[in-house]
């Protein structure tokens, strides 16, 4: 499996694709537009991961957003680590995380933060074997509106931290 950073062309293309995938939920756009322009800012770095020429899955290192628990100073966020479905249980997810782990060291990072919605119990043992034990905070956090609705969803999150 080859994991890389992902091209800004490589990005724009696959949230393109999950735009056409999902017509009537505008957030798709929303998040096209914050993850493309903090890739090209240098706030993001998001890699993608093939086997044999196939998407797999991805990963995005956030080096700043607005919450200085989570990033800045020496500490970047875990965030929107996904493998497709044929591919989970094989340790594509760890094998992404490590290439990101090395890649936020090489950057002088020394925390890395990731969140979890309380449901997501397998995540959440997954990444507490990955070392992510130092419970941080519980957050809500509101996703962009699907449709013409003024309202997006609000979620609970659990951040934890490791130092690397």
């Amino acid at each position: 499996m080859e994991v890389r950073l992902a091209t800004i062309s490589e990005l724009q293309d696959w949230w393109d694709l999950k735009i056409a995938e999902n017509p009537e939920d505008n957030s798709w756009i929303v998040w096209k537009n914050r993850f493309v322009e903090n890739n090209i800012n240098g706030q993001y770095a998001t890699f993608f991961a093939f086997e044999n020429g196939q998407y797999v899955g991805q990963c995005t290192l956030i080096f700043k957003n607005e919450d200085a628990d989570l990033t800045g100073n020496g500490k970047a966020e875990i965030n929107k680590l996904e493998i497709n479905k044929e591919y989970r249980g094989q340790g594509k997810s760890t094998a992404i995380f490590n290439v990101v782990k090395h890649y936020a060291k090489e950057r002088n990072v020394q925390t890395l933060t990731i969140g979890v919605e309380p449901c997501e119990i397998r995540n959440m043992q997954i990444y507490f074997h990955w070392g992510f034990t130092e419970y941080l905070k519980c957050t809500t956090e509101t996703y962009p509106p699907k449709n013409n609705s003024v309202f997006g969803e609000t979620i609970t999150v659990l951040w934890y931290a490791q130092i690397i």
